[in-house]
């Protein structure tokens, strides 16, 4: 996310939320690295990142919001459905509350959602979905960018599979061009879309494994 974030623009999202998993102390520390990167591009006054919460007139404000993990690592498949139902309950009311404090308009739900993959994410987009099923949401707001992990490259994550089946999204990425093709196929409509790599890692367009 610090790769897909880094050169967005504050004066046009100029309220962002991060939203990562309880227990998941790095989340915070990556949202703020993906702060420090967008402020210092452009707030040359400042010294470092402003604080969550804070309002600043070049770049907006930021928050961070903690939900329940979705299913954590080696977690039963029995009671993984439980731990579903719990963090939907949780990105529902992180969805609402952020509308609610959103410093642009008196309640005003995000106009984009942008995703990698992981279980608690699928939730996230799930939330968005039925808020705006129950007329809740505007239908305009929320849309939903799913960009798949650059690890799969010859077939999609669980959560990729699932999102991508049930249209849950209005973009589907991947970052390898031989897996948008095996998914796509011959057909002239693009179940999913391949803009090249989005995600740098040192070495890792060399390795395809």
């Amino acid at each position: 996310m610090v790769s897909l974030l880094r050169n967005i623009d504050p004066t046009r999202y100029y309220h962002r939320t991060y939203i990562g998993s309880s227990g998941d102390n790095l989340a915070m520390v990556k949202a703020l690295d993906i702060e420090r990167t967008i402020q210092s591009k452009h707030n040359p006054r400042a010294t470092g990142p402003t604080d969550a919460d804070a309002l600043d007139s070049l770049t907006g404000m930021w928050d961070f919001k903690s939900v329940p993990r979705a299913r954590r690592i080696h977690q039963s498949l029995i009671t993984a459905p439980f731990s579903s139902l719990w963090c939907l309950l949780g990105c529902l009311s992180v969805l609402i509350e952020s509308a609610k404090t959103s410093k642009v308009a008196a309640f005003e739900y995000p106009d984009v959602i942008i995703t990698n993959g992981p279980a608690t994410a699928m939730m996230v987009i799930l939330a968005s979905m039925i808020l705006r099923f129950f007329g809740l949401a505007p239908v305009w707001k929320m849309k939903t960018i799913y960009v798949e992990s650059f690890a799969r490259v010859n077939s999609l994550s669980l959560s990729g599979k699932l999102l991508l089946n049930l249209g849950f999204c209005n973009a589907f990425l991947v970052q390898w061009e031989r897996l948008a093709t095996m998914i796509n196929g011959t057909g002239a409509r693009k179940k999913v879309e391949w803009k090249g790599f989005l995600v740098e890692t040192p070495g890792s367009v060399d390795n395809e494994s």
